[in-house]
Formats: C-alpha cells, structure tokens, sequence
C-alpha cells in the first residue's frame, strides 16, 4: 500500500491533474460567462428580453434560460465523455499501483 505522499509523487497522479484542469478551467470558464450574461443581461436591459421570440409568444427571456439550461446539459455531456476516456483509465492505474496490482 502506498502512502499518499507516494501517490502524489507518481508520474499518472501528475497527469491525473493536468487531466483534470485541462478540462474543467475551460468548461467552468464557459458556463461562468453565460450565467452571468444572462444575469447581467437581465439586469441591464430587461425591456429587450422581454421582446417576442421569431414573432411568436415565447420571449427572447425565455429562450435564452432554456438555452443556459441546455448549454449545462451539454457541458455536461463533454465533461462526463472525457471522464470517461481520459480521468477514469489514469485513476484506475493510480488505485492499481498503490494496492500494488502492478
């Protein structure tokens, strides 16, 4: 069994990490901005989200909350697919290494 301070010396814990900011920096960077567009948006110029969508009855307001709210289930999406192919295969190999599988 490796200690901790093993673990964070081995060459996959690095990659682990840089893994993990590579990912989660641009995608946090994204749903940031967008949530407060939004909010700011609100703010600042209620009357023009107030305004009809294409003509119909549905306010740009309205699309643009469902369009944040798809735009999470998107990064989400992307988040849990590198996870999955990226995050998951190094975390295994660290959790082998350290019961001393390898």
């Amino acid at each position: 069994m490796l200690t901790p301070d093993q673990i964070r010396q081995m060459p996959e814990y690095h990659a682990l990490t840089q893994a993990r900011k590579k990912i989660l920096i641009p995608l946090s960077i994204i749903i940031v901005v967008a949530y407060f567009a939004l909010v700011l948006t609100i703010g600042f110029f209620p009357h023009s989200l107030g305004a009809s969508f294409l003509g119909g009855t549905t306010s740009i307001g309205v699309a643009l909350g469902v369009g944040l709210i798809l735009l999470c289930f998107v990064i989400t999406g992307i988040y849990v697919t590198y996870a999955n192919r990226t995050i998951e295969p190094l975390v295994k190999k660290i959790q082998d290494k350290a019961r001393g599988d390898l």
